[in-house]
């Protein structure tokens, strides 16, 4: 056991955690969740059937867009990290964009954002997360004005 961990700490040890002095800024929300555009993010490796595949094992860093009004028939996950058995069942528990139309339909939430992100999560060397990926998305979800991002993970 001990020489596994020896060998995935040095695997990833180019990964830094970076210490911050400050806290976060948190944004004031003026809105009800009544009144909010949901977004979903996850790094379950969701995507459309005609996109291109995740390539985990090259630690794929892109992301894919799903456009909102995307039939749940059309959504796999490519991701092999993790069982996907029932997600291969219901892309629902790991993307649930078909829930989020239900509670925007009920009114429990304002609407659903016209883009949501997918991602695959096995990404060891996190820079081109933090140097691209995330603002690109970032800056997708200012256009879309987006007021809550759901995050969920494979």
């Amino acid at each position: 056991m001990l020489l596994l961990k020896q060998r995935l700490i040095g695997k990833y040890a180019q990964t830094q955690v970076e210490e911050v002095e400050t806290a976060p800024q948190i944004a004031e929300w003026d809105k009800s969740i009544e009144a909010a555009r949901v977004v979903l993010v996850t790094t379950a490796g969701v995507h459309l059937r005609e996109q291109p595949i995740f390539q985990v094992k090259e630690h794929d860093s892109s992301y894919r867009i799903i456009p909102g009004e995307t039939p749940i028939e059309q959504l796999i996950t490519s991701h092999t990290h993790f069982d996907r058995a029932d997600a291969d069942q219901d892309i629902n528990c790991v993307f649930p964009l078909q829930r989020l139309r239900e509670l925007a339909s009920e009114g429990k939430i304002g609407s659903i954002a016209a883009h949501h992100f997918g991602l695959q999560g096995y990404v060891p060397d996190p820079t081109p997360l933090i140097e691209k990926v995330g603002p690109e998305i970032a800056e997708q979800l200012v256009v879309d004005e987006i007021d809550i991002a759901i995050l969920s993970p494979g």
